[in-house]
């Protein structure tokens, strides 16, 4: 089977830019090259889109009318589901981490715009999360609802195969501009994108370094072998004869900080200096911590930062005022 046979909605509009960053790449002395996820589809874009494409029509073929995902507060995920949801007359329940806020900003301000149930499940971890959204999607069936329930990040096997396509349309993308990219660097929480990329390179041969840079704590706590398997579990999806190890899955964790959603002070000034040079937003929370990585290691040729999106975590007061403050 190839990726192409495997049911898909179209949301992305695909492929996104590939941009040089000239001015950034001058302040950093590096060739510097953006892939704009962060730029066309629905619910203010992000790369998440992507793994909607094949989750979502998953869950039509399964004969789902409910959408339900776990996230934080501010999760790119959540906020993409549900305008995606809202696309395709689905109902969204999204399970958050935290207390509900006195007023919705940022991500969740745009969650209630797009017309999602919201259920805060208060301080508690992933798999707490995860344990919710199982409780809620039974009180749903109970109730006449046909639930089909999404991993943070809308990480699955299926979801993975969404970065697949991803690298091979970056590739097609450095093929017809001349660059021989060095290095790929984007923000890794959830596995997904991660793992589609593996996959990806592993399928090619080679390419572009990867350089997942985490933005949290692991989500669980292997969680090299849990992007092996989804990558290999994306693999056997799309009848790829491969299969990768844990050698094949590096994450750095050096960028993380005091946590995640906490914003570093690294993060805050690659985020300024991409603004400020070529008018490109990044968020504190996943991209900026990438783009921290990126500014600061060295680079013997082109590198290409992929942008996941999330620049709307900014209109949050507490990481709007992070990044203006001085």
């Amino acid at each position: 089977m190839t990726q192409t046979e495997l049911p898909r909605l179209r949301l992305a509009e695909l492929p996104t830019p590939l941009e040089r960053a000239p001015r950034f790449g001058e302040a950093i002395g590096a060739e510097v090259w953006i892939k704009r996820d962060d730029v066309g589809s629905i619910g203010l874009a992000g790369n998440k889109v992507r793994k909607l494409e094949y989750v979502l029509a998953d869950a039509f073929g399964q004969g789902a009318d409910t959408i339900v995902i776990i996230g934080a507060e501010q999760s790119n995920a959540a906020r993409a589901t549900a305008a995606a949801c809202a696309r395709l007359g689905l109902r969204c329940v999204l399970v958050l981490s935290g207390d509900e806020p006195a007023s919705p900003t940022g991500n969740l301000l745009l969650d209630t715009l797009f017309g999602a149930d919201v259920h805060f499940a208060g301080d508690v971890g992933w798999a707490e999360l995860w344990e919710e959204s199982q409780r809620l999607s039974e009180v749903l069936r109970e109730r006449g609802a046909t639930p089909y329930t999404l991993p943070a990040g809308a990480s699955s096997p299926l979801g993975a195969c969404g970065f697949a396509g991803a690298w091979a349309e970056l590739r097609d993308q450095l093929s017809e501009a001349g660059v021989d990219a060095e290095s790929l660097y984007y923000a890794a929480t959830s596995g997904g994108t991660h793992a589609g990329m593996s996959l990806g390179r592993v399928i090619d041969g080679g390419g572009p370094v990867l350089r997942a840079i985490a933005a949290s704590p692991d989500i669980v706590p292997d969680m090299r072998g849990y992007v092996t398997g989804l990558a290999n579990g994306a693999a056997e999806l799309l009848g790829a004869n491969v299969r990768l190890d844990a050698a094949d899955v590096e994450i750095d964790m050096g960028h993380i900080g005091e946590g995640y959603g906490i914003p570093t002070p690294e993060g805050i000034e690659a985020i300024r200096l991409l603004a400020r040079t070529e008018g490109v937003v990044c968020d504190p929370v996943y991209s900026g911590k990438a783009l921290a990585a990126l500014v600061a290691n060295e680079h013997g040729g082109p590198v290409v930062f992929w942008h996941t999106g999330g620049y709307h975590a900014l209109f949050a007061p507490r990481y709007g005022d992070a990044v203006v403050s001085r």
